[in-house]
């Protein structure tokens, strides 16, 4: 049975700021990735999570290095129990940006859940 978690104030989680660090490989690119960020968000905060995560995918493949749409994507897997790819998400996000209040704040509320969930399933590593 997978574990199913509600997502945290979307206040502290989505970034839908329409900027980007220039991390995609063309204009064309980061429009698109803009594009999808911005209807990600937008699903997201109707609670369409599974529709979220498809767009943030999307984003994340057309701006791999954009540290806003790893957060975003973070959050999405999060939301829909992907535990596991929320947790390198995260990393690669603090990785690109690790100064940024927001992330951190994401990844430390993740990292609190994370830890409470291996502790109710078995030990595990726990992120860090």
């Amino acid at each position: 049975m997978r574990h199913r978690r509600r997502a945290p104030a979307l206040g502290f989680v989505l970034s839908i700021a329409v900027s980007f660090s220039g991390c995609a490989s063309s204009p064309e690119a980061t429009t698109q990735a803009a594009d999808q960020k911005t209807y990600g968000a937008r699903m997201a905060q109707r609670g369409f999570w599974r529709e979220a995560l498809f767009r943030f995918e999307r984003a994340a493949r057309l701006a791999p290095d954009d540290p806003e749409i790893l957060n975003n994507l973070a959050v999405a897997c999060e939301a829909t129990g992907e535990t596991a790819r929320a947790l390198a998400a995260y990393k690669k996000a603090l990785e690109l940006r690790p100064d940024d209040s927001r992330i951190k704040r994401n990844y430390a509320r993740f990292a609190e859940y994370y830890t409470s969930l291996q502790r109710a399933s078995g030990p595990t590593t726990t992120p860090k």
